[in-house]
């Protein structure tokens, strides 16, 4: 069966990434600690699936990717007035590339294994309709679907404590079947930074799965 990942990215500039984290971090750090992110996760997502798709924001920023030298990255403009129908739209253009089953991960949450983006696909593949990664702060990090349900999407309180609780709401209300794969968490606010740090601290396997973040992290903080 043929696969898409798809990455929701935000282009890293001062000011409008990694936000929440400041004072603590400055914007010029914020934007180092996402362009980390956003490789890490690239890295991540290669070689699990037939084609790799980001859908970035904003869209004048296409250029930006260029820094990657990877031809074989598609790029996709996010559409859509919130965040759920930037979402839905992803989809909608990876599973119209001639994709049986679809996986959106973030860039928020670097050093989940890579294995819970095959354990997704291998879900959708035993005929699991659609598939959730739950963070720690009651949204997700992962989603994954075979087939595109636009009421997924709807009447959620995106970015909040309800996120999570919400879309498995609209997916049950859809009739759809769900799974899950293990709970992670997002690097939102300083304490979340803090435990990431800890967490590459006592975890080799951390690091390795998110080494430019790991990196990147100990020049900000070290």
């Amino acid at each position: 069966m043929k696969r898409a990942t798809i990455i929701m990215a935000k282009v890293p500039r001062a000011g409008n990434v990694k936000t929440r984290l400041q004072p603590f971090l400055s914007a010029e750090q914020c934007v180092l600690l996402s362009e980390a992110f956003l490789e890490d996760a690239i890295n991540k997502a290669k070689g699990i699936s037939e084609k790799l798709i980001i859908a970035f924001s904003p869209a004048d920023e296409r250029a930006y990717f260029d820094k990657f030298g990877d031809e074989n990255l598609i790029l996709t403009e996010q559409k859509g007035s919130d965040l759920g129908e930037r979402m839905c739209n992803a989809f909608q253009f990876a599973l119209s590339q001639n994709s049986d089953s679809a996986v959106m991960i973030g860039t928020d949450s670097p050093t989940f294994p890579a294995d819970y983006i095959e354990q997704a696909f291998e879900f959708l593949e035993l005929e699991t309709d659609a598939v959730l990664g739950k963070t720690a702060d009651g949204g997700f990090y992962l989603i994954g679907l075979r087939k595109l349900n636009k009421e997924i999407f709807e009447n959620v309180a995106w970015s909040s404590g309800k996120t999570f609780e919400q879309t498995y709401r609209n997916i049950m209300k859809s009739d759809l079947h769900l799974r899950e794969v293990p709970s992670w968490f997002d690097v939102d606010e300083k304490d979340d930074l803090l435990k990431l740090d800890e967490q590459f601290i006592f975890s080799r396997n951390a690091v390795r799965r998110a080494p430019k973040t790991f990196e990147t992290l100990n020049r900000i903080l070290r």
